[in-house]
């Protein structure tokens, strides 16, 4: 009787937390692609959206493809650049490739921070330096988001000038941004309970992040590969999401399509779901037909194809790099 209870414990019972992770993700893709359904055909009930990714232009596609993959090479120079420390380029690739897998599995890209900062631990710098490293690169691409905010909301307007007058759509687009970011400021500096907790907060991490960023203007040239890979991430989704547009027919103007990325996939990201799945696909639709002047539905198809090509090609890739990275002990 006593043998039997032991062979029935939970400690006999070998662990199935790989399956159920598989089962689990195995429903997201479902989920998803049944939601991804479902929407194309309540935005467009008489058009079938999949003819119009059968007719969609191969070339632009590949194209589409390989802006994808140079995201994640740009991503590697990111990481490597702000970071003082040598790192392998191999590993570091691999990294980024496992964090599109960690970034489906949680929300808020929480899973790719997460995977980064263990990484440089691993490596052998102290989590206090990698958080740091983490941190500088957060920061210096938020500065250089709202650059390139400003840069292409300025160029879509000229392009979408009939003489002399700026385009309304894309300078409230851009106000807009610009507004929110200040209201948040403000609301955060006028309660006194929240300026108090947002600096204790804050005071840690620029404790850290300013002495790791003067180690940074010691090394200029893997600044500079930071700050370019930090520019070319941004510019190599909007050149996805663009060639999505073209293969499919339209050619909305690259500068139009940059915004929507940049403020669209911004606001989008935000929805608390694994990946942003859900927010990014509807805000992003959204900015890119309105800056772009398209119907939404073929908005919406692009957006899918994007996704598609940035977020969910990638999972099984990372999942075999998430995979190889714990098996040598970097993760």
């Amino acid at each position: 009787m006593t043998e039997a209870v032991r062979q029935q414990s939970p400690e006999s019972t070998p662990p199935r937390r790989p399956r159920r992770r598989i089962r689990a993700l195995l429903a997201l893709f479902a989920g998803a692609g049944a939601g991804y359904l479902l929407v194309l055909q309540l935005t467009s009930p008489n058009n079938n959206p999949l003819a119009s990714l059968a007719r969609a232009r191969p070339e632009w596609l590949a194209l589409a493809l390989l802006c994808a993959v140079g995201g994640l090479v740009a991503a590697t120079m990111s990481y490597i650049g702000f970071v003082p420390e040598r790192l392998d380029p191999v590993r570091s690739f691999l990294l980024q490739v496992a964090g599109g897998f960690a970034n489906v599995v949680t929300p808020g890209g929480v899973g790719g921070l997460a995977i980064s900062t263990r990484f440089l631990q691993r490596v052998g710098i102290p989590p206090g330096q990698a958080l740091s490293s983490i941190g500088v690169s957060q920061a210096v691409g938020l500065v250089l988001h709202l650059m390139l905010t400003g840069v292409f909301g300025y160029l879509a307007s000229v392009r979408y000038r009939p003489s002399t007058q700026t385009s309304p759509l894309v300078t409230d687009t851009v106000i807009g941004v610009v507004a929110a970011v200040a209201l948040v400021a403000l609301v955060a500096v006028g309660v006194p309970r929240l300026r108090r907790r947002l600096t204790g907060l804050v005071r840690p991490l620029l404790e850290g992040v300013l002495p790791r960023l003067r180690e940074l203007l010691h090394q200029p040239g893997k600044l500079a590969v930071g700050v370019a890979g930090q520019l070319l991430v941004s510019l190599a989704a909007a050149g996805c999401l663009y060639c999505c547009l073209l293969a499919l027919g339209r050619d909305p103007g690259f500068a139009a399509v940059a915004l929507a990325n940049l403020v669209g996939g911004a606001l989008g990201s935000t929805v608390p779901t694994p990946g942003g799945i859900g927010g990014v696909e509807v805000v992003l639709a959204g900015a890119v037909a309105q800056t772009a002047g398209l119907p939404y539905h073929d908005a919406l198809v692009a957006v899918l194809l994007y996704r598609l090509l940035t977020l969910w090609l990638p999972v099984l890739p990372g999942w075999l790099a998430f995979v190889w990275l714990q098996r040598h002990e970097k993760l």
